[in-house]
């Protein structure tokens, strides 16, 4: 519900850091008390590296925020309640990273390298997978 209230509306930066960061850490506590992080790791990753295809962390704050509005707001609307609170759960854990990393400047050099292989193995899988459709174009 949290991120399907912004849909239809753009939230800068600024605001999204100092009206809801304390809630988006909020959702953050919870999932990780409840080891859904471990679950979760993976899609968590995968967001991760793809926020970096960002260099500057503001953009990167906003734009990860306006992509986990979109996401959600497609997985109610398809009733796909399993990429729902996959969604849900990956984009709270990556705001809340970069949210961090926005306020204190400071980034886990380890996580980025972890998230980064993990977002080019997939992007090189789908490279090979549409790669095998090219051929049949032809």
């Amino acid at each position: 519900e949290f991120f399907y209230s912004f849909k239809n509306k753009i939230i800068e930066t600024e605001q999204i850091v100092s009206k809801y960061a304390q809630e988006i850490k909020k959702f953050n506590q919870y999932i990780v008390e409840n080891k859904l992080d471990i679950e979760y790791e993976e899609k968590f990753l995968l967001l991760l590296g793809y926020s970096y295809r960002l260099e500057n962390i503001s953009q990167r704050v906003f734009f990860t925020f306006q992509e986990a509005v979109q996401t959600i707001d497609l997985d109610r609307l398809m009733k796909n309640e399993k990429n729902l609170k996959e969604n849900c759960i990956g984009y709270i854990l990556v705001l809340s990273v970069i949210i961090d990393e926005f306020q204190t400047n400071n980034f886990d050099a380890e996580l980025k390298n972890k998230a980064l292989e993990i977002y080019e193995k997939i992007e090189e899988s789908k490279a090979k997978e549409n790669k095998k459709y090219h051929m049949y174009q032809y």
